[in-house]
């Protein structure tokens, strides 16, 4: 069984990226996923219109609870490119399919979009969920306070998320060894 686990160095993101094309569907679906910290089940029904005006609004599939998520900036550079070069319109689907425009292509394909990736950087652990937690992970270490992580992934507690963006003894050791008190 393979762990899933957040992908800490920044040099092997931008390589994960850099597998597809700029403006691309696969391209599209990995920095969605970084950008947003959603789980690929819910990223997958994100549509043209809303996408377009900045936000995902959505019931998470997993948990039936409505949420709200700005698209930053960068991933709307995306998604305006990618949504003008496939000339969609507001009632599409982002990641729709090829055999039917009219349906979002499904988790299985989405998940050999991101395996692939990963195989080509050379990480043959890298899942949609990885994406997920690399957010969490990139968040947590730009200062994001973890409370605020704890109600993005709907934790119950700080412990189970730092658990879950990959904070551990090192991290923590890491901590210790930069306390200079200058005496």
């Amino acid at each position: 069984m393979n762990i899933t686990v957040p992908i800490k160095d920044r040099e092997q993101i931008k390589s994960i990226l850099d597998v597809y094309p700029y403006g691309t569907k696969n391209h599209l679906l990995i920095a969605y996923a970084l950008y947003t910290g959603l789980r690929i089940s819910d990223i997958l029904m994100a549509n043209v219109g809303d996408s377009m005006a900045g936000i995902w609004t959505g019931k998470e599939i997993k948990t039936g609870k409505t949420k709200v998520v700005k698209l930053n900036a960068k991933l709307q550079g995306i998604i305006n490119y990618y949504v003008a070069s496939n000339k969609l319109n507001g009632t599409d689907y982002l990641f729709f399919s090829s055999k039917d425009r009219t349906k979002p292509i499904g988790r299985n394909r989405a998940d050999k979009i991101i395996r692939y990736a990963g195989d080509m950087i050379g990480l043959d652990t890298l899942s949609a969920h990885s994406l997920r937690k690399t957010f969490g992970y990139l968040a947590y270490k730009n200062g994001t306070d973890i409370s605020l992580l704890m109600e993005i992934f709907n934790h119950s507690s700080q412990a189970i998320t730092l658990r879950y963006i990959g904070i551990t003894q090192d991290d923590i050791n890491a901590v210790y060894d930069s306390i200079d008190l200058g005496i």
